[in-house]
């Protein structure tokens, strides 16, 4: 009767495991993994906040198409709590910004961004939640909206976005009579800090959007 030989011991790294891979072979595709998640980790990160930050744009520029919509059609800007009669509302309801839901950012200049008065911008632009007077057949002006295709919520970040409409002025020209230049007027969102940057008050000839702010001119 022949002896069965011996199997022969594979070499110490050749274990396989349960699967039918090697301990070298497992390793070698463990470090593939870790060092491909390494390489593509930061760019999945940029790529998300990229996407935010388009999305935010897109919500603004949205915004100010919107609110100079709601001004073709009314002959004044959005710029109270309360209608008076249809029309502008008085001084007392005028507030300094336009906001969406969301939670209110902070301001790292402790400006009217954070602490100014305020009323819902879907409520001006969608639901009319002022009283503005509704535009009939033959008439020039009045309210015609909805003027956004649906209500705004947040920013990608969770926080609202602002209007600072109190410094709205119609007038065409960049100064007053007396050459003082009149204030920049922004659709804005803190961004991905959730700060605002941004000066509440500055003058249209020299205004800048501050931090990683996004924001869209609409005076």
């Amino acid at each position: 009767m022949s002896r069965q030989k011996p199997r022969k011991r594979p070499a110490d790294g050749q274990a396989r495991a349960s699967g039918g891979f090697t301990l070298i072979e497992l390793t070698v595709v463990l470090a593939v993994i870790v060092t491909l998640a390494l390489i593509l980790t930061p760019s999945i990160a940029n790529f998300i906040n990229d996407s935010r930050m388009a999305r935010a744009r897109n919500d603004a520029q949205s915004i100010v198409s919107a609110v100079v919509q709601f001004y073709k059609d009314n002959g004044f800007y959005p710029q109270w709590a309360t209608a008076d009669n249809g029309g502008p509302g008085a001084a007392t309801s005028k507030v300094d910004l336009l906001v969406t839901p969301g939670n209110t950012p902070a301001s790292a200049l402790a400006t009217l961004w954070a602490t100014g008065s305020s009323a819902e911008l879907g409520g001006a632009l969608m639901t009319n939640a002022p009283g503005y007077r509704l535009k009939q057949v033959g008439s020039a002006f009045g309210w015609n909206g909805p003027y956004l295709s649906s209500e705004l919520g947040t920013d990608p970040w969770n926080n609202r976005y602002m209007v600072n409409v109190g410094l709205i002025d119609p007038a065409v020209a960049v100064a007053s009579a007396t050459g003082v230049p009149k204030s920049a007027v922004w659709v804005i969102s803190a961004g991905a800090n959730g700060t605002v940057e941004t000066l509440y008050t500055q003058a249209v000839t020299t205004a800048v959007i501050g931090g990683d702010d996004i924001g869209v001119r609409l005076q």
